[in-house]
């Protein structure tokens, strides 16, 4: 008698694309299934920190909570069986959004005189895809672009105005704080 035992074979059970996922430090990651045949096991390299793999009547199963930062390219190693048989995946795990001053000292609490320019402020920002401001006086706006936020402008009313940056998108939400004075001439 002959035996032809089949190749071994992995299967992406869970929703598409939960393979390929991007998740916010500190967020627990979709649940992402395989379903094997032929295998007696699996042997699983590449996952971030925090992560939880098993494999138990042919499924596969990676779940938890990643706890560091970064792209993490995973393979899946079947053991036993006909064939060898692999399979990979990437896990991004993205830092929360944070916003800090990147001008000169003291340029986030600034005094001018009504109808001169101020010193442009400038903040940092990490994983935002955006961020917003208010409390600004008139005649001075704020801009991102490019992970900088930008604060310039000629204020045409006296006054104390305190601002608020807030980004938006990304992991989170940071928010920063300022005040520009503008004194009568």
């Amino acid at each position: 008698s002959v035996t032809v035992t089949p190749v071994n074979t992995i299967i992406l059970t869970s929703a598409p694309g939960t393979d390929d996922q991007t998740v916010c430090l500190g967020d627990v990651l979709t649940n992402i299934t395989y379903s094997t045949t032929g295998a007696t096991g699996a042997n699983f390299t590449g996952l971030p920190a925090g992560m939880t793999v098993s494999w138990a009547a042919n499924t596969i199963l990676i779940s938890g909570t990643p706890t560091s930062i970064g792209a993490y390219t995973y393979v899946i190693d079947l053991t036993g069986g006909c064939g060898t048989v692999s399979k990979t995946g990437k896990i991004t795990v993205k830092a929360p959004n944070s916003i800090t001053l990147s001008s000169a000292l003291g340029t986030d609490a600034q005094t001018v005189c009504n109808n001169t320019a101020i010193i442009d402020i400038t903040y940092n920002t990490v994983s935002a895809i955006g961020a917003t401001v208010v409390g600004l006086p008139a005649g001075v706006n704020g801009t991102w672009a490019s992970d900088v936020f930008k604060i310039a402008g000629t204020p045409t009313v006296p006054g104390t105005f305190n601002y608020t940056i807030t980004t938006t998108g990304g992991c989170g939400v940071a928010t920063a704080n300022g005040s520009i004075k503008i004194d009568p001439i």
